[in-house]
């Protein structure tokens, strides 16, 4: 498994340019959809370009399983970018996009995921809903996730707009392994172990663990 798990993309992507440079980019701006493109998302966008990268914007809620899995497999990179989760997780379900992203994973390609793009990697991403409102149309008669990691992450910790939310996600989902990251803070998968990266001279705390995959 090779992820790259983010707040936001823009402030922390420099972390993993050597992965990136000159690389071909399936871009999933799916997440963005229902609250129009986000200046992040953007943002996300030109830091990719400035990286030299080959980026193939991709609509998963729009397009067919034959013409997303053909994007998936010219893609040395698939992103995810950040917007609501939930309706991420229906796109990824009902487009079938959930299993095409599982096949590529365990070929060794590296899935980055930003905000909502980290959060469905996660069991089940009902504990984001004081962050992440569920929208009306949503399908799914559960909230599973992926499933690519056994924690739960809780991005852009810190920040005073999610403040609130964080705190109430922290105290009504205590008994889950919450893992906050900032917006400067990103997790790392290799295989079978996560790390904490920063990009903040005042966040310098690396910190390992084990994220027991099944």
């Amino acid at each position: 498994m090779n992820l790259f798990l983010c707040s936001r993309f823009c402030n922390v992507g420099t972390l993993i340019k050597e992965d990136l440079q000159n690389k071909r980019i399936a871009f999933i701006p799916t997440a963005a959809a229902k609250e129009g493109a986000s200046r992040y998302v953007l943002a996300g966008r030109e830091l990719l370009s400035e990286m030299g990268a080959i980026v193939t914007e991709i609509d998963i809620s729009k397009e067919d399983r034959n013409t997303i899995k053909a994007a998936f497999a010219q893609a040395d990179c698939i992103y995810f970018s950040g917007g609501n989760s939930f309706f991420l997780m229906d796109a990824l379900r009902k487009s079938g996009t959930d299993k095409l992203l599982k096949k590529e994973l365990q070929r060794g390609k590296l899935m980055v995921g930003e905000s909502a793009g980290a959060i469905v990697c996660a069991p089940t991403i009902t504990y984001i809903e004081p962050m992440d409102k569920k929208p009306p149309e949503y399908s799914q008669q559960d909230d599973a996730g992926l499933g690519l990691v056994k924690y739960y992450i809780l991005p852009h910790f810190l920040d005073e707009v999610y403040r609130k939310a964080s705190e109430e996600i922290l105290e009504k989902f205590s008994e889950f392994d919450v893992r906050p990251i900032s917006n400067n803070q990103a997790i790392l998968v290799k295989d079978n172990t996560s790390k904490i990266i920063c990009n903040s001279d005042n966040e310098k705390a690396v910190r390992d663990f084990r994220n027991e995959q099944g």
